[in-house]
């Protein structure tokens, strides 16, 4: 051990708070009233650097400062840059440590005794970093973004969380980061100051600082018993990108393997269980009532459904998301906006566990959302933890293990008896081998305990009422935003595009749109179909058929994808009664027609929408087309001329169909 660093005259020894400042009058006021607001054990001296700024009133509080005796000023007769600003509050006393903060940084309470505390835990300590906001690798609540700090919570009262939930607690970083940066002088005596002539300005510094340092055997520790808030980006503004990008080229110049010593940090991220630690004692101080979500992880409508719940939910409760990871685990997570933490639990070794964990975060209410893929001891919480519940129908599962009532195909069933069901699973099992009867009981005792069984159409809860009649159903629509879509009129190719939108499944029509494709192609029909959306399955598309897809999408940038496309009408494909549909929400935002199938929420939800043409859910290709073509006429797609012949074209078709059935019935008798 270094006994002599360790000793208590050393202990005793000031420390240099060294503050660069440039410009950011108001940042720069605050952070310095912080350090001065609140008085050590550890002696200090406050040495602000005035690197020449362009701030005359930031210059002259600055004097008065230091002509109270508040502070010790140094001023550079011209601007030599950040780095060697630095480099001349480090030289200025040579047997001191130094903490090296931002100009735009705020402290609280005993922060510097902490921190020193840390870098004196272990005789090879180079430099000690606290959590922040705004630090990278050293952020919280998130890793690694630039976060505010979280809604409610005060610099004060976040610095004391810190302080009691991770009491005594660092691990080793990489590389310090510069906001906030205490090094120790023997640090400084071994491996010199900071490289001014490659690193002028700022950015990357301190990391070949501490690239060097581990080289002589100095580890760098992350305190996480600190939070110092940072605003980030004040002197150097809109540069900060560019100045990130060229301190990273020189570092890799000097240290190759430094974005995989980085990286390798990121993957392991150590840190997480303090900033987990940090996230309970949050929770256990928040005053709302907790909520669990319970669902799937497949995404899709659910998902954004749960999100935009839990979004609404925010200002009064804390929403926490239960998950399955696969067959034998699930996770718990916070899903409060801006904040990261979730927790992991086996099953069914870590049951008891999970219960316990759920219990201590107090949980008061319970909605159940999905449970596929689930593991059927999830099926125990309800019971197990004794709470009122919803229970929220996103499709079918709870009266068939094909929660889209879809045969292998994709086609609606029909719904047949119960013997018409035990053959669809016995060809394709339900979950846990149970029959159709089996199943059903046991989700209707599910339903049944439910305060409400929360459906989005009257189409849902009729078709539910057949099977599980005595559930408490309640009709509640799905939170969305007002939506407003901006179309140009009309496909500039001088054919009618149909659009369709979302992924494609067999269920939702994949295998349908196909067929419209194909029968365009053999009718020379102007018709281009279009997806904005993957195809679950491959299916033939340009350039075979007039049919392409776009692939993935962000539901954010949908509005502006649908406008891009120009399309003259949107088709919905599906071929199962769909429960609600997100994607015929921004379908109606266009004003456009829009042709759908007469079955389930798709045809309630159009049923006051003036341009909705209703099919038969199983309506051939050729219907569909024909009904497209019709609207192309009335919408002056084409020239009259060509119109006149597309049109001719469909009526001699559908003659010449016509006459070869009445030949085929002649035939026949």
């Amino acid at each position: 051990m270094d006994t002599e660093l360790e000793s208590p005259a050393t202990q005793a020894a000031l420390v240099d708070v060294i503050i660069p400042v440039y410009k950011g009058v108001a940042e720069t006021r605050r952070c310095l009233e912080s350090v001065l607001a609140f008085p050590q054990g550890a002696a200090r001296e406050i040495v602000v650097v005035d690197d020449c700024g362009p701030e005359p009133a930031l210059s002259a509080w600055l004097r008065d400062l230091a002509e109270a005796g508040a502070i010790t000023l140094l001023v550079n007769p011209v601007n030599t840059g950040f780095v060697n600003a630095v480099n001349r509050g480090m030289i200025l006393h040579p047997d001191r440590d130094v903490v090296l903060l931002n100009s735009d940084t705020e402290v609280h309470g005993d922060w510097l005794d902490r921190l020193r505390r840390c870098a004196y835990s272990a005789p090879r300590v180079g430099t000690v970093t606290p959590f922040t906001n705004n630090g990278a690798i050293c952020g919280y609540p998130r890793f690694n973004h630039a976060n505010a700090l979280p809604a409610g919570w005060s610099l004060a009262a976040l610095d004391g969380t810190f302080a009691e939930a991770n009491a005594g607690l660092s691990v080793e970083l990489p590389t310090a980061v510069g906001f906030c940066m205490y090094i120790r002088r023997n640090c400084l005596n071994e491996v010199g100051y900071f490289d001014a002539r490659v690193f002028q300005r700022g950015y990357g510094e301190e990391n070949e600082f501490c690239l060097r340092a581990t080289e002589v055997g100095f580890e760098h520790l992350l305190c996480a018993e600190v939070f110092v808030y940072h605003q980030g980006s004040v002197s150097f503004g809109e540069e900060t990108k560019a100045l990130c990008a060229e301190a990273e080229g020189k570092l890799l110049e000097r240290y190759p393997n430094y974005l995989q010593v980085i990286g390798d940090y990121c993957n392991l991220d150590p840190a997480r269980f303090l900033r987990r630690r940090v996230d309970l004692f949050r929770l256990a101080q928040s005053p709302r009532p907790r909520m669990l979500f319970i669902t799937h992880n497949w995404g899709g409508g659910t998902e954004k459904h749960v999100r935009n719940l839990a979004e609404l939910l925010e200002p009064d409760f804390e929403v926490m998301i239960l998950r399955p990871t696969g067959p034998d685990g699930v996770s718990v997570e916070w899903a409060r906006g801006g904040e990261e933490w979730s927790g992991y639990f086996s099953l069914p070794q870590a049951y008891s566990k999970l219960l316990d964990y759920l219990k201590l975060l107090a949980i008061s209410r319970l909605h159940v959302h999905h449970i596929i893929g689930m593991n059927r001891q999830i099926l125990g919480l309800l019971e197990d933890l004794a709470l009122p519940y919803d229970f929220t129908l996103h499709d079918y599962y709870p009266i068939c293990p094909q929660y889209t009532l879809s045969l292998a195909d994709g086609r609606y069933c029909g719904e047949p008896d119960v013997e018409g069901c035990n053959a669809c699973l016995a060809e394709r099992p339900a979950l846990w081998g149970l029959d159709i009867v089996t199943w059903r009981e046991g989700f209707s005792k599910l339903l049944n305990g439910a305060e409400r069984v929360i459906v989005a159409s009257e189409d849902v809860r009729a078709r539910m009422r057949r099977y599980i009649p005595d559930a408490r159903y309640v009709r509640l629509p799905h939170p969305e935003p007002a939506l407003s879509i901006s179309v140009p009129h009309g496909s500039p190719c001088g054919e009618l595009k149909i659009l369709v939108i979302g992924r494609l499944s067999p269920a939702k029509g994949l295998y349908r749109l196909e067929a419209c494709a194909a029968d365009a192609q053999k009718r020379g029909l102007p018709l281009y179909f279009r997806v904005i959306g993957p195809a679950d399955w491959p299916v033939r598309q340009e350039p075979e058929l007039p049919l392409s897809f776009s692939g993935a999408y962000d539901d954010a940038d949908l509005p502006l994808l649908i406008g891009r496309e120009r399309p003259d009408a949107i088709f919905f494909p599906a071929q199962w009664p769909e429960t609600y549909s997100y994607t015929l929400s921004y379908a109606l935002a266009t004003g456009l027609p829009i042709i759908a199938p007469r079955l389930g929420a798709l045809s309630e939800r159009l049923a006051d929408y003036p341009k909705a043409r209703l099919l038969a859910w199983d309506a051939p290709a050729t219907e569909c087309n024909d009904v497209f073509v019709s609207l192309l006429e009335r919408s002056g797609g084409l020239p009259t001329a060509a119109m006149a012949v597309q049109v001719q074209a469909v009526a001699d078709l559908s003659m010449k169909d016509n006459q070869d059935s009445r030949v085929d019935a002649s035939h026949d008798a």
